[in-house]
């Protein structure tokens, strides 16, 4: 809460022309949902996640995300919410005084060409790509919207559907820059050595990313070695990720370790109040004890782990080194911050 106060204050003092807010958790109660005249919201896919705090039901989870719609606001959605919350959408956006719109799916645009060149690599990144689309043009617009809102259809899923427009060549640039790290992110560190880094953390995501691998990294490759390293963070279903990329994916080694960089290293930054490491090492071989068909080893940090892997990368030169990083964003964050130190 203190660092979303700061923020503000820093967004103020500097004068921004915009700011983009992203929740912490959920949306009704999360400490962001302080801002009252948001003109423009958006809410990308709903699924399982912070059960805990959210619910335990699709319902429940899209009835506090739509928390923050805002009287007189556009509010997008993605357009692949799951049927069972259409109906708590389009109540809340009634409730809220809020316009709500789903944006099109990403080849219903005029592309003009092959969208190949924008870089778009799964269906997930295309239902995010649309939704930051409208989210920009309804920025864009918001002091006409009432002209552009006449442009839209009452959709399938009983919302309207975003206009759909000829994409032009900025639009299509923007698309090509962005770079999401920790995200579908590939790094080759060695000749034999690269690491494939994906933050996913549901089970939506975590499918999503093990096809990705699937796709850039077949199971019939020969003189490869592939190593999962693996983690969650709080009471995330650790076995079920598990079982999705391990019976997917050609894995000959599992790395486990805790979510922290090093063991010496205690920047005031980087220091989690919750984080009991004892516990947490406890949880990695809790893990280690789930998995009965491959080789498990646990290490103390990130750091000794991707230690080990240059080992063995650096003593087998034959052998290429592929490393899926996944369960967490934190354990993608540490291990580009090891990587990159």
């Amino acid at each position: 809460m203190f660092l979303t106060v700061m923020a503000f204050k820093m967004f103020v003092d500097e004068k921004v022309d915009v700011a983009i807010i992203e929740t912490g958790i959920g949306g009704e109660y999360d400490c962001t949902n302080i801002l009252r005249k948001t003109s423009i919201v958006g809410i990308s896919s709903l699924g399982f996640d912070h059960t805990t705090v959210l619910g335990n039901t699709l319902q429940d989870i899209a009835w506090q995300k739509s928390g923050i719609m805002k009287p007189n606001s556009v509010t997008i959605v993605a357009n692949d919410q799951p049927k069972e919350t259409h109906k708590i959408l389009i109540e809340r956006s009634v409730e809220k005084q809020t316009t709500l719109l789903e944006a099109p799916p990403f080849n219903k645009y005029n592309w003009c060409k092959n969208t190949s060149e924008l870089g778009v690599l799964n269906t997930a990144q295309e239902i995010n790509a649309s939704l930051a689309i409208q989210l920009a043009n309804a920025w864009i617009n918001r002091n006409n919207k009432y002209d552009w809102l006449k442009k839209c259809n009452v959709g399938l899923n009983g919302m309207k559907q975003a206009p759909i427009w000829e994409i032009n060549e900025q639009d299509k640039q923007a698309l090509r820059d962005v770079k999401w790290l920790g995200r579908n992110q590939v790094l080759n560190v060695t000749p034999n050595l690269s690491y494939f880094l994906d933050g996913a953390h549901t089970i939506e995501s975590i499918q999503l990313c093990s096809k990705w691998y699937q796709n850039i990294c077949p199971k019939s490759q020969l003189n490869i070695q592939n190593i999962l390293i693996f983690n969650v963070t709080a009471l995330r279903d650790y076995c079920t990720f598990l079982k999705i990329i391990l019976t997917e994916n050609k894995i000959d080694l599992v790395l486990i370790c805790p979510i922290i960089t090093s063991i010496d290293n205690r920047r005031p930054d980087t220091v989690n109040l919750n984080f009991n490491y004892e516990e947490e090492l406890i949880k990695c071989y809790n893990m280690k004890n789930s998995i009965d068909f491959c080789d498990v080893k646990v290490f103390n940090s990130i750091q000794e782990t991707i230690k080990h892997v240059e080992m063995c990368s650096s003593s087998e030169k034959n052998t290429s080194y592929q490393v899926l990083v996944t369960g967490s964003l934190k354990l993608v964050g540490g291990v580009l911050e090891v990587l990159q130190s």
